[in-house]
């Protein structure tokens, strides 16, 4: 509900928004938490007596964990307000981290994690939300894609910072690394954010806020924004779980190749979160989305017709990732602050929503791709161009632009 003086204090609000610095560093923590123990995997199956599968656990549950959290954490946060919910979803993630630092065994280890996503997801799916509450919606793109540029910065770095952690002092030292962190987020919190949500319903019951939901499902805008967004986190995730085969089995390359190559898609996939950033603002959010989702259907057609040269070189797998990666840069923060602005009074459940579909979908493309890849290797370019046609068409599924709050 809006305080008595209704726009004047949004205004006000918008003018007093927390600093990106802030919104950045709560994003970041999921994909850092996530990433930096991927280099301490095998020194934990050996402390732990188990195998490299179990270890996994700690990876492929976070994530799940991660999905779920946000289900919850939005529609509470539409409730109570943005900074309760993050002020106690950092406490959950730093004592998430110090339990991990002290588990006596895998199961234990693995329970910590849960916990530490349900703190680290809420963080990141309240970032996006308090952008929306602080601003319009071609400025909240703006935001969002400078906010998505550290995204892609965190998980690139946070494998080497902890492969040096473990290095120095052994991988428990990763997680009370992770715990001061958690700390400083949430002085930081405590200190810098005021209460964004000008329309929270502090008498909402749990009916109410799981009604939120099938509101938010039965409007063809949200529905359009969302699997616009799906579609292009799961040719990303795709892309991911295949081009390594694809590289060393198929092609014939070394790991170091598939690496150096990686790191230019990921520059690419910056640049689109940059220029989303710099130009939603200026040319609308409904432009870019459309710009985005062109581009990647372009470099996804490139990509389809260099599977058909022989030989296949990963200059012509890469190549025209570089392109797609820029389109799947520049649709991301427009369709993501498209979809918040459907239904502002509901701007938490929606961002809830839109990270746990992202994520499933994603997980369920990663998983498929896995297991296609391996006897039939062009068929990664062909599930990577119906994602992007998928991302595409999306678009037809919207009513008229909704008014901007």
């Amino acid at each position: 509900r809006r305080g008595e003086s209704g726009v004047n204090d949004m205004t006000a609000l918008r003018a007093a928004a927390p600093p990106l610095f802030l919104l950045v560093t709560l994003s970041a923590i999921q994909p850092i938490a996530l990433n930096i123990i991927a280099p301490s995997t095998p020194a934990m199956a050996r402390e732990f007596s188990t195998d490299y599968a179990t270890v996994q656990l700690t990876l492929t549950i976070f994530l799940f964990a991660v999905a779920l959290s946000q289900l919850v954490t939005g529609p509470l946060s539409d409730r109570s307000g943005r900074r309760p919910v993050i002020l106690f979803s950092l406490g959950a993630f730093v004592a998430g981290c110090l339990a991990a630092a002290v588990a006596p065994t895998i199961e234990a280890l693995i329970a910590a994690r849960v916990v530490q996503a349900i703190g680290s997801g809420a963080a990141f799916a309240l970032a996006r939300a308090i952008i929306r509450d602080t601003s319009a919606r071609e400025e909240a793109a703006s935001r969002i894609g400078y906010m998505m540029v550290a995204m892609l910065v965190a998980p690139m770095l946070s494998p080497a910072l902890g492969s040096l952690i473990d290095g120095l002092a052994g991988w428990h030292a990763i997680f009370f690394v992770m715990a001061a962190l958690g700390a400083a987020a949430f002085a930081i919190v405590w200190r810098l954010l005021p209460e964004t949500n000008l329309m929270r319903d502090p008498d909402a019951s749990v009916a109410k806020l799981a009604s939120a939901f099938p509101l938010l499902l039965r409007s063809r805008a949200f529905l359009a924004y969302t699997l616009s967004t799906c579609a292009t986190s799961a040719q990303f995730f795709a892309f991911v779980a295949g081009a390594p085969h694809v590289v060393v089995e198929s092609m014939g390359r070394g790991p170091q190749v598939y690496a150096l190559w990686f790191m230019v898609v990921s520059l690419g996939y910056a640049a689109g979160n940059f220029a989303s950033g710099r130009y939603a603002g200026r040319i609308g959010t409904e432009r870019m989305i459309l710009i985005g989702g062109v581009t990647t259907l372009v470099g996804s057609a490139m990509q389809l017709l260099g599977a058909l040269a022989d030989p296949w070189t990963p200059a012509l797998l890469f190549i025209p990732a570089l392109v797609m990666a820029f389109g799947n840069g520049a649709t991301i923060p427009s369709a993501t602050a498209s979809a918040l602005s459907v239904r502002p009074d509901l701007a938490g459940a929606a961002s809830g929503l839109i990270g746990a579909l992202q994520l499933g979908s994603s997980a369920i493309i990663a998983y498929l791709t896995g297991h296609i890849v391996p006897s039939s290797p062009r068929g990664l370019v062909v599930i990577m161009f119906i994602a992007s046609v998928i991302g595409v068409l999306a678009l037809a599924l919207q009513r008229p632009r909704p008014t901007p709050v």
